[in-house]
């Protein structure tokens, strides 16, 4: 039975998110999607430095797809398992983040969805595909471009994926030694 808003306390009820689809006839329940994304302790990684981009994926999606680019990195479509508890991990260890050149760096979490279906991803090398559009080389963009280019890819109609970014600075380690006094 309909309960009005004053008395939403005194029943059980739940929500679920409603995806409108245009000219569909119906309203599609749309039950997943990334709840959270954080990458620990600062947006300021000091080349070296392991990094983790973790987060919460709802739906209960088997596994999402990480995306890194840089300035001189590229880590293309690396497929995250997501536990029962929907929180999901992706660390770059130390070794990796060695290499890294000092600037911006993009990350993108991609989320398939009710259909568990990844519809953007790699079909050969860099070079990235949405069904239904004209594939789209990363390679040859500069990395904000090379986000961007994946990002109008997720937005794409031909596109159920949802997906969160996020953006760090890598910079080169260094200690600050104020002045010492001898007494």
């Amino acid at each position: 039975m309909p309960l009005g808003k004053r008395a939403l306390q005194a029943g059980l009820f739940g929500c679920i998110g409603l995806l409108l689809i245009a000219g569909a006839g119906a309203a599609q329940a749309q039950t997943a999607g990334i709840e959270r994304t954080t990458i620990e302790n600062t947006p300021i990684l000091a080349r070296g430095d392991q990094m983790t981009i973790s987060g919460i994926a709802a739906g209960q999606p088997d596994a999402v797809y990480v995306w890194v680019f840089g300035t001189n990195y590229r880590s293309l479509s690396n497929r995250v398992g997501v536990e029962a508890d929907g929180t999901y991990r992706y660390v770059l260890e130390r070794a990796v983040t060695e290499g890294f050149a000092p600037g911006r760096y993009f990350a993108v979490v991609q989320h398939p969805m009710i259909d568990g279906v990844q519809d953007v991803s790699v079909v050969s090398g860099t070079t990235i595909r949405v069904p239904g559009s004209t594939p789209v080389d990363l390679a040859r963009l500069q990395a904000p471009e090379a986000a961007a280019a994946l990002i109008a890819a997720l937005n794409s109609p031909n596109s159920d994926d949802t997906y969160t970014m996020i953006s760090f600075m890598v910079e080169d380690p260094w200690i600050r030694v104020d002045n010492v006094t001898t007494v």
